[in-house]
This record gives structure tokens, C-alpha cells and sequence, in this order.
């Protein structure tokens, strides 16, 4: 059986791609060609995007350059859902660790 692609809006789902293709680039991040090439845009998309998306601080310029990176939004959102399996996952190894333990 085929997996289902999901269906959204072009805008959002070209939105989407750009945050996993920025994903890996933290340090460097990517020049607006590069971005524009990867996402199959032209120029004019990614310069009406991103600025938008760095006022929410889902994306940022990195410093002294004109290449662009996952914001501190973007990342804090990631951090916290790491944090609150992270805590998840200590909680069922304690339950699992009471579960164990002999009477």
C-alpha cells in the first residue's frame, strides 16, 4: 500500500522543507541561492520568507553574513519537546524500576 502524502498548503509545505534543509546548517547556515536551488524557488520566495520567519525567530541571519540558519524560536521548540520525552522516558524506567524490584 502507497503512503499517503499529507495534504497542505504549497506555502506551508515549502515552509516545512526549508526547516528541515536549515536543520544541520546551525553553525554555517545556508546562502539564499543554496536555499532557493534545494527548495525548487525562486530568489523572490526566499527573500519574501525568511525575513517574516526571523521576526518570529523561527529562522536568523548568521552574523555578518548573508547565509541564514534555524532561529532561537525554532530551537527552543525543539528543546523542548527533547526535554519532555527525555523527562518521560525517566519516568517509565522508574515505574518499570518499581515494577522490577521483588517484594
Amino acid at each position: 500500500m502507497a503512503e499517503k502524502t499529507p495534504k497542505l498548503a504549497e506555502p506551508i509545505r515549502k515552509t516545512c522543507e526549508l526547516f528541515r534543509l536549515l536543520a544541520g546548517y546551525e553553525q554555517v547556515g545556508l546562502a539564499p541561492s543554496e536555499i532557493a536551488k534545494a527548495l525548487g524557488v525562486g530568489a523572490s520566495w526566499v527573500s519574501q520568507n525568511l525575513p517574516p520567519l526571523a521576526e518570529l525567530g523561527f529562522v536568523e541571519r548568521v552574523a555578518d553574513t548573508p547565509r541564514w540558519r534555524l532561529g532561537v524560536a525554532f530551537v527552543r521548540i525543539a528543546n523542548t519537546v527533547f526535554m519532555a520525552n527525555a523527562d518521560a522516558q525517566d519516568s517509565l524506567k522508574q515505574r518499570l524500576r518499581n515494577m522490577t524490584t521483588p517484594l
